[in-house]
């Protein structure tokens, strides 16, 4: 369950996964890692294969199993050749993140969802993390930019917060061009001139522009009021209506073990 920031605070903001624990946290789990590897295999065989051998089937062999393990290792690596800790925590802040904005249809501030693309299945790679494109009370296309981080320094989230903040003022351009390049190949209509248009939106501080921080980290790091996010509207001060800066704390009692259940769901496909 996410609690909703209160109604003064500029950033607008979800915090939530207290109650992950017991069943719900191992369901929690299963379902992340069954996202991660939609994202890695996209329509491709594997993803039932790997679903069979998770679920209890056996095991594929050959040419199978390295396919297999070819798109495990994207994300996770392999129990021979694991990826870093870090790097899985990441991975998983940013699985949690897509779950969460894919289910949120509808926005305090009238927006409604309708696209949020994949994310990346390898979280090393450069570029942006997240875009999410929503239609406003007025039925405008508006989109959202993201950097997701994970949190698991002794210090408050909110530094993490900063930095997730300054990375977009510096780089949202170029995460942009990237995101929304490829995407006017495809998009059409309305949604394809908004794609045209976003690098043009982001330097001119459109309303059509906003941008969002999300973190995944452990319980204790749960922020306690709206002073944590303030950064983000600092750094953004020409994002000024309501949902333009937003924010989601993922704060899982002991993240950095639920993160390693995901792998290890992961690797039982192989």
């Amino acid at each position: 369950m996410l609690k909703d920031s209160d109604a003064t605070s500029k950033v607008e903001y979800v915090v939530g996964g207290e109650q992950l624990v017991g069943a719900s946290r191992d369901l929690a789990a299963a379902l992340i890692a069954d996202d991660a590897m939609v994202v890695a295999c996209g329509k491709s065989a594997v993803l039932d294969r790997w679903r069979l051998r998770r679920d209890g089937g056996p095991s594929s062999s050959g040419a199978q199993l390295e396919a297999v393990k070819a798109f495990v290792s994207i994300g996770f690596g392999t129990p021979g050749a694991p990826k870093l800790v870090d790097h899985v925590q990441g991975h998983v802040a940013e699985l949690l993140w897509h779950r969460i904005i894919s289910e949120r249809i509808s926005c305090r501030d009238g927006r409604t969802l309708v696209e949020a693309p994949p994310i990346k299945a390898d979280a090393l790679e450069p570029g942006g993390d997240g875009l999410v494109v929503y239609a406003d009370a007025s039925g405008t296309l508006v989109f959202r930019l993201w950097e997701i981080k994970k949190h698991d320094s002794a210090a408050g989230v909110s530094k993490t917060i900063n930095r997730a903040a300054k990375q977009l003022r510096r780089r949202g351009h170029y995460y942009l061009a990237k995101l929304a390049g490829p995407a006017t190949l495809s998009a059409e209509g309305a949604l394809g001139e908004l794609y045209d248009g976003m690098v043009d939106f982001w330097f001119e501080r459109s309303p059509k522009a906003g941008v969002g921080v999300s973190v995944g980290a452990s319980l204790e790091h749960r922020p306690r009021n709206s002073n944590t996010f303030k950064s983000l509207g600092a750094q953004f001060p020409d994002f000024p209506a309501g949902g333009q800066t937003e924010s989601i704390v993922v704060a899982i009692p002991d993240f950095p073990e639920f993160a390693e259940r995901v792998k290890e769901i992961v690797w039982s496909g192989l």
